[in-house]
């Protein structure tokens, strides 16, 4: 599917109701009340987790990137993130998440901790059906990875207010640069790769006009700008501010992803 447009601007409000799945930890193929009926967590390494609805077999595998001050076991506690995760998992498919070193901003050893969690979870559930699913600081890892040859065919990326790139405005940020061992190359940006690397990608992006967390240069619009003329980028306008609750559509989210099967 690709934008008719430079890229396709979605003018509309996510509106969530209600918290749909609840919070909970579970044992491997143990289920638990807190994230509703018959889900269940599974362990697949250190740092590594996964949930799915038990017995049913795997529509796909839904890589989640998580934000700032996060270690991907947000499902379990947050609602806003299982108002994400609802419609995913009551459709087969199994959200896989790490904590590939917390506050990483896409530096090289996150990037190598996401290859290991896809490569566990495509060898546990037995299929090679891949989503990126963003949040903030979490997306620059997740562009990073979309951008690799292995990864062009996968069914998209969907970014939560994401921070789509590190221009050297950030670069010098204490946080972002103690990340990157106090030197942020310009790898780390992928704001900076040339066009070509997310030719006939697909994006989904949720973001706020209220946004005062990720700068203009570095978000969603920056990255239609940049990118709109050889991906597929389509914008969601949500309310309220950064990582606001009505940017977390999930149902859109698996639209997006199923619209991409034939």
């Amino acid at each position: 599917m690709r934008a008719s447009a430079p890229f396709r601007w979605v003018m509309c409000l996510i509106m969530v109701g209600g918290v749909l799945l609840s919070a909970g930890c579970a044992t491997p193929e143990q289920s638990t009340d807190d994230l509703g009926e018959a889900i269940v967590t599974d362990q697949l390494g250190p740092g590594m987790r996964a949930y799915r609805q038990e017995n049913a077999a795997p529509a796909g595998i839904v890589v989640w990137f998580h934000g700032m001050d996060s270690d991907g076991t947000e499902f379990e506690h947050d609602p806003r993130h299982r108002h994400f995760a609802e419609p995913f998992l009551r459709s087969g498919w199994v959200i896989a998440s790490a904590s590939a070193g917390g506050n990483s901003f896409g530096n090289d050893a996150a990037i190598t901790d996401y290859r290991r969690l896809i490569s566990a979870a495509k060898t546990e559930y037995k299929t090679t059906r891949l989503l990126f699913a963003s949040e903030s600081m979490g997306s620059v890892a997740a562009l990073r990875l979309y951008a690799a040859p292995e990864f062009a065919h996968i069914e998209g990326l969907v970014g939560i207010s994401p921070l789509t790139g590190i221009p050297p405005t950030l670069r010098g940020v204490d946080f972002i640069a103690s990340a990157w061992n106090g030197f942020v190359p310009q790898r780390a940006d992928p704001l900076s790769s040339k066009a070509p690397v997310y030719e006939n990608r697909r994006f989904l992006f949720f973001y706020s006009t209220g946004d005062s967390v990720v700068p203009a240069g570095a978000g969603s619009r920056a990255f239609a700008i940049r990118f709109g003329k050889v991906a597929d980028v389509t914008l969601v306008v949500c309310q309220g501010g950064h990582v606001d609750a009505s940017c977390y559509g999930g149902d859109a989210a698996l639209t997006f992803a199923e619209s991409q099967q034939s």
